[in-house]
This record gives C-alpha cells, sequence and structure tokens, in this order.
C-alpha cells in the first residue's frame, strides 16, 4: 500500500474521470482511489462549490468539458505534480481585489484552478480556456480578444495587444517556455512572446510560474529580461537550478512546497 492521496491529488484524478468518460459514480472511483465513498463525496461537494463540477443523480459531471480537455492534455500531463504545486504557490501570493493578467499554458491552468472566487480580483486574460472556468466561478474575467489560434484557445493579434493597453494589472501572472540567465524569459510563440511582454509593461509586478524543466532553457523568442520579473515560482526539484540561473538578477525565487508544508522564499 502506498501512501494515501493528498486531497489535491484525488481532485485531480477526479477531474481526470470526468475528463475522459464525462461522468463518475462515487462506488468505483472510492475503489481506485483507496478511500471512502463518504470522502469521495465531501470532494465532489468541494469541487461542485468550486465551479469544477455539477452533480447528478449518482455522481457528477463536467461543468465545463472542453476547459478540463485543455487543462489535461499532454503538454498539462508533463510535470503534472509540479505544475499543481506551483499553481497553488502562487495563487498565495497574489491579494484581494487585484487586477490580473494572465497568461497561457498548462502551468498558469493550474493557477486558474487554485483562484478563489472570494478574492475579488479582475482577470485579463488572452486565454479563452481559462476565461471559461474562471466565469463559470463568478470570477470577474476580461478577455483581451483577437484572433483565436491553436489547441489552447489563444487569442492574438492587434485586436489582443489593444484589449490589453486598456488596463493596467497589480500582477501579470504568466508562464514560460525558457528561463535562464543569458536570454532572460523566453517563448515559443513570437505572437504570445509579444502579448506576455505586453503585459509585464502594463503591470505593477510579475510572477512566472516555471517547473526545474524549464531552467537553462533558451526558447527562440525573448518576452524580458530576468531584471523584469518580481517572483518566479517553481518545484523544489527544479529550485536550485532555477536558483542558478536567477543568481545575477534581481528576481525572488519561490520553492513550491507540498500542501501540507509551507512554501519558501528563496533569496537570489
Amino acid at each position: 500500500m502506498g501512501r494515501p492521496l493528498l486531497a489535491v491529488d484525488r481532485h485531480h484524478r477526479i477531474l481526470e474521470r470526468v475528463a475522459v468518460e464525462q461522468s463518475i459514480d462515487y462506488a468505483s472511483l472510492a475503489l481506485e482511489l483507496g478511500v471512502s465513498p463518504m470522502t469521495i463525496r465531501r470532494d465532489i461537494k468541494q469541487l461542485v462549490a468550486e465551479g469544477f463540477l455539477r452533480t447528478v443523480r449518482g455522481g457528477a459531471t463536467a461543468h465545463l468539458t472542453r476547459s478540463f480537455d485543455l487543462l489535461l492534455g499532454k503538454r498539462a500531463l508533463t510535470h503534472a505534480t509540479e505544475k499543481r504545486l506551483i499553481g497553488r504557490r502562487a495563487v498565495a501570493l497574489i491579494e484581494p481585489g487585484e487586477t490580473i493578467f494572465l497568461g497561457i499554458g498548462s502551468t498558469v491552468a493550474q493557477f486558474v484552478q487554485f483562484l478563489p472566487a472570494d478574492l475579488g480580483v479582475t482577470v485579463v486574460t488572452p486565454s479563452l480556456a481559462h476565461a471559461s472556468l474562471l466565469a463559470s466561478r463568478d470570477i470577474r474575467v476580461v478577455s483581451t480578444g483577437g484572433l483565436v489560434a491553436g489547441e489552447e484557445l489563444s487569442q492574438t493579434g492587434s485586436l489582443a495587444e489593444r484589449g490589453i493597453d486598456r488596463f493596467h494589472a497589480t500582477t501579470a501572472v504568466l508562464g514560460a517556455a525558457g528561463i535562464s540567465r543569458r536570454a532572460g524569459v523566453t517563448d515559443l510563440d513570437p505572437a504570445l512572446a509579444d502579448l506576455n511582454g505586453r503585459m509585464i509593461e502594463r503591470s505593477e509586478r510579475t510572477i512566472i510560474l516555471a517547473d526545474g524543466s524549464k531552467a537553462g532553457v533558451a526558447a527562440p523568442c525573448v518576452v524580458c529580461p530576468l531584471d523584469r520579473v518580481s517572483r518566479l515560482v517553481t518545484d523544489p526539484a527544479g529550485a536550485s537550478a532555477m536558483a542558478q540561473e536567477c543568481s545575477l538578477s534581481r528576481v525572488q525565487l519561490v520553492v513550491a512546497a507540498r500542501p501540507d508544508t509551507p512554501g519558501t522564499d528563496v533569496p537570489t
């Protein structure tokens, strides 16, 4: 017998099952996860309250199936545990009432999962997937508009740029394809790199979410130098490599611990 799953891991498994099968039943899921049906009922009740699921007789079904399909795609399942830890830790850095520029990507999607409605934030994003999930939980969301492209349903182009230019944010929360001392924060797509750079320019602070696999990587499209980043949230396994890449910059490194232990802020 392995160690019992934490609640956050059970929730992720429940959402995975719903994304694949479109519905679940309490008894089979309890058997699969090695917990009681009552525990599964409590988990589902929480996921319903957070807007992820809606209940039907004997189980639950997906509230926003397209959003979950995107969230649980191949990219999201790569380093999935690390991304969940990073997303959860980054939410703790958000203050009530903030205006947030929100980027796209699977690590940012984990931030979206954990962002609670009671913070009273306003989110401005070029991601239709993130926007639909947040709006379903009564979080105020502004879509930038723009040309919709790719399976991530991101909006780009001049309309998206003008949408961003209409706002000033307290915080930009963005992912990255690479973090390196020589290239800074980089991405794979030039249009998205430009949008991320624009969001950074119009924000008071920038939080980058990146697991350890991004350390030392220089993707082809530059988003910004590391000195433009306020905090970089990464996983424990990637902390040493990230600290080395950020050692000559003013970035504050935040290491995401498991939910039962506190996160760590590491001076760089």
